[in-house]
C-alpha cells in the first residue's frame, strides 16, 4: 500500500503539471493540410492532378519557407509569399514574429502558375487560427496582395480533380464561369460541375473563401479617423484652389490670343479644344464647391494641359522654336528633380515627397517621348507631350508644398526601404509574368514596361519610385484580368485599408500626423467615376497605396499598427452548423489528462479506504 501511495503522489505532481504546462505553453505552432487541384502535361494533353499541401505557422522572424517535390516553378514561391502576407494582414497578426512553412507534394510534375495562391492563403489563415479545414471543398484561384481572387487557367481539368476527390464544393474566380474547352467550345463550369455532382461557386475575395473552407466569417472593421479626414480635406482644398486658380488664369490668357493668325482648320481645332478646356474649368469649379477636391483638381489639371498645349502650338511654329521649348521644359524638370533630391524624408512628409517624386519622374518620361516625336518629325505630338510634362512636373512641386511644417521631424533613410521595394517588385513581377501569358501583347506591354522601370529605379536606389512602378504594374495587369471584379468589394476594401492606415499609432502622438493622401485621393476619384473599368482601376490604386502606407510605416516602426480596442474591431464568427469541421485536439488531450488523473485518484483512495475497513 505504501508503494501505491508513493506512485499516487508522483502522478499527482507530474500529470497535472504537464497538463497545465501544455495548456499554458506560449510557444506557437499550428499545422493544417489541404489538397489543391493542378494541371499536369501528359501525352494525351493537359489533365488534372491533385497536390497535397501542408502549412505550418510557428513563432519566428517573418520568413516563408517552401519545400516542394517535384520542384515547382518560381511563381509558386512568389504566390506563397503573397499568401503569407495577405493571411497575416487579414488576421491582424504581426507577420514579422512568425515563420510559415509550405510543404507541397504531388505524384506528377504540374504546370507552373499562381493558381494555388488562394489555397495557400486560406490554409495559412486556418493555421494561424488553429482551425480545421473542410475537406469537402476545393478551389483554384490566384491571390492578389489586396485579397482579391484572380483568374487562372485549366479550370475544367481542375473541376475534374474535384470530382475524383469527391468534394461537394469547387470554388473558382469570379467571372470565370464560362471556359473554352479543347474543342474550342464554350463550357458553363457551374453546369459542368452539376453533371459531376459538384457545386461550382464563383468567389471574388479571400473572405468568401475562408467561409467555405472553415465555416468562419472574418470581419475586420476600423473606425474612420475624423481628424485625419478633416486634415485631408483641408490639404486637398488648398491643392484644388491652386489648380483651379491657375486654370482660370490660363483660360483668360488663351481666350485673348489672336486667332486670325491661324488657318481655318487650325482655328477650328483651337476653338474646339478651348471649349473642352473651358468645360473642364467649369466642372472643376462645381466639384470644388461640392467639396470633391481631388476630383476637382484632376479636372482643372486636365484643362491646364489643354491650355498649355494650345498656347505652345500658337507660339511655336518652326522646328527651332519647338526644340527650344522642349529644351526649356526639360531643363525646368531637371531643376525640380535636383530640388527633390535635397528634401529630407520624415515620417510625416514621406507621402508628399513620394507624390512629388512620382509626378516629376513621370514628367521626365514624357519628355523622352516628346524628344522622340520631335526627332520623328511629329512636331504637334512633341508639343503635346512637352506641355503635359511641364504641367505634371509643376504639380509635383505643388504636392511637395502641401507637406506639413515640422518642429522636430523624425528623419528616415530611404535606404531602409530597400527590402520592401524588392518585395513589391518581386510580387508584382510574378503577377505580370503570369498575366502576360493570358493577355494580348498590346495589353501586357504597359505592365511589363513598368516592371522594367521598377527594376531600373531599384538599381538606382530610388526605392519609393520603384515601389510606385511596381504598384502600377500590378494594378494594370490585374485590372485587365479582373474586369468582372465585384466593384462593391473593392470599394469596401479600400475604405477598410484607408481607415486602418488613418488609425496608425503615429496619429495618436503629439505634433505628429500621417495622412494617407494618395489612397484617399484615389478613393474619392473612383467614387466620382461612372465607368466601371475606371472605378476598378482607381479603387485598386487606393487599396495598393493604403497598403504601401502601412508597409512603409512598419519598416520604421514595428508598433505603428498596434491598435487599441477603440480604433479596431475584428470579429470572427462561427456558423452554428459546423458538423463538417474538426475539433481542438489540444484541448481534448488536456481534458483527457485531467480525467485520467481524477480516475487514478479515485481508484487509489478507494483502495486505501477498503484496506482500512
Amino acid at each position: 500500500m505504501k508503494k501505491l501511495i508513493i506512485i499516487f503522489t508522483i502522478l499527482m505532481s507530474i500529470v497535472p503539471t504537464f497538463a497545465f504546462d501544455l495548456e499554458n505553453n506560449t510557444e506557437f505552432e499550428n499545422c493544417v493540410s489541404i489538397r489543391a487541384p493542378a494541371v499536369s502535361v501528359t501525352d494525351e494533353g493537359y489533365v488534372g492532378a491533385a497536390v497535397d499541401i501542408d502549412v505550418k505557422v510557428s513563432d519566428g522572424e517573418g520568413h516563408a519557407y517552401m519545400d516542394t517535390l517535384p520542384l515547382t516553378d518560381i511563381d509558386m514561391q512568389g504566390s506563397a509569399r503573397i499568401a503569407s502576407k495577405v493571411a497575416f494582414d487579414i488576421c491582424g497578426i504581426d507577420q514579422e514574429s512568425h515563420d510559415v512553412y509550405y510543404i507541397i507534394r504531388s505524384d506528377v510534375p504540374t504546370v507552373g502558375g499562381p493558381s494555388a495562391g488562394a489555397v495557400l492563403t486560406v490554409a495559412t489563415i486556418a493555421a494561424i487560427n488553429n482551425w480545421t479545414l473542410n475537406k469537402n471543398v476545393m478551389m483554384t484561384g490566384m491571390i492578389g496582395p489586396d485579397g482579391t481572387i484572380g483568374p487562372v487557367g485549366g479550370i475544367i481539368e481542375k473541376i475534374n480533380v474535384g470530382a475524383e476527390q469527391n468534394v461537394d464544393y469547387f470554388l473558382i474566380p469570379y467571372g470565370q464561369q464560362y471556359q473554352i474547352d479543347e474543342n474550342n467550345n464554350s463550357v458553363d463550369c457551374i453546369e459542368y460541375g452539376q453533371n459531376l455532382g459538384i457545386k461550382v461557386v464563383e468567389v471574388s475575395n479571400i473572405y468568401d473563401v475562408v467561409y467555405y473552407f472553415t465555416n468562419h466569417d472574418i470581419s475586420t472593421d476600423y473606425k474612420k479617423n475624423p481628424i485625419i479626414d478633416g486634415k485631408y480635406n483641408e490639404i486637398m482644398e488648398k491643392l484644388s484652389e491652386v489648380t483651379l486658380e491657375n486654370a482660370k488664369k490660363s483660360l483668360e490668357e488663351t481666350e485673348k490670343l489672336d486667332l486670325s493668325k491661324l488657318n481655318s482648320s487650325e482655328k477650328e481645332e483651337f476653338e474646339e479644344d478651348l471649349k473642352t478646356a473651358s468645360n473642364l474649368v467649369y466642372l472643376g469649379n462645381e466639384l470644388h464647391s461640392n467639396e470633391k477636391y481631388y476630383t476637382a483638381t484632376s479636372r482643372s489639371f486636365n484643362s491646364l494641359i489643354i491650355f498649355e498645349t494650345l498656347q505652345s502650338k500658337y507660339n511655336y511654329k518652326d522646328n527651332e522654336s519647338i526644340k527650344n521649348y522642349l529644351l526649356d521644359v526639360n531643363e525646368s524638370i531637371s531643376e525640380k528633380k535636383d530640388a527633390l533630391s535635397n528634401v529630407t524624408l520624415t515620417k510625416n512628409n514621406i507621402e508628399y515627397v513620394f507624390s512629388a517624386k512620382s509626378r516629376v519622374y513621370e514628367a521626365s518620361e514624357l519628355m523622352d517621348e516628346a524628344f522622340y516625336q520631335y526627332d520623328e518629325g511629329n512636331l504637334s505630338s512633341a508639343i503635346e507631350y512637352a506641355a503635359y510634362a511641364k504641367l505634371r512636373a509643376e504639380t509635383g512641386i505643388w504636392w511637395l508644398e502641401l507637406a506639413p511644417e515640422e518642429e522636430n521631424p523624425e528623419k528616415i533613410d530611404e535606404k531602409d526601404l530597400k527590402y520592401l521595394a524588392r518585395e513589391y517588385l518581386d510580387n508584382s513581377e510574378i503577377v505580370v509574368v503570369y498575366t502576360s501569358t493570358v493577355l494580348s501583347e498590346e495589353l501586357a506591354s504597359y505592365p511589363m514596361s513598368q516592371i522594367d522601370d521598377s527594376i531600373d529605379l531599384y538599381n538606382k536606389k530610388e526605392y519609393l519610385l520603384s515601389m510606385s512602378k511596381s504598384i502600377d504594374a500590378y494594378v494594370y495587369s490585374t485590372m485587365f484580368l479582373e474586369y468582372t471584379t465585384d466593384v462593391d468589394y473593392l470599394s469596401n476594401l479600400a475604405q477598410k485599408k484607408i481607415n486602418k492606415a488613418e488609425n496608425c499609432m503615429l496619429n495618436t502622438e503629439n505634433n505628429s500626423e500621417y495622412i494617407p493622401v494618395s489612397a484617399l485621393s484615389y478613393f474619392e476619384y473612383a467614387e466620382n467615376l461612372d465607368d466601371k473599368y475606371s472605378k476598378i482601376l482607381y479603387f485598386k490604386y487606393s487599396i495598393a497605396y493604403a497598403q504601401m502606407n502601412m508597409d512603409v510605416l512598419k519598416e520604421f516602426d514595428s508598433s505603428a499598427f498596434n491598435y487599441n480596442e477603440e480604433s479596431a474591431f475584428c470579429e470572427i464568427s462561427k456558423n452554428s452548423d459546423n458538423s463538417n469541421f474538426g475539433f481542438d485536439y489540444k484541448t481534448c488531450f488536456i481534458n483527457i489528462t485531467y480525467l485520467i488523473t481524477g480516475l487514478l485518484s479515485g481508484f487509489l483512495i478507494g483502495m486505501w479506504y477498503r484496506k482500512n475497513n
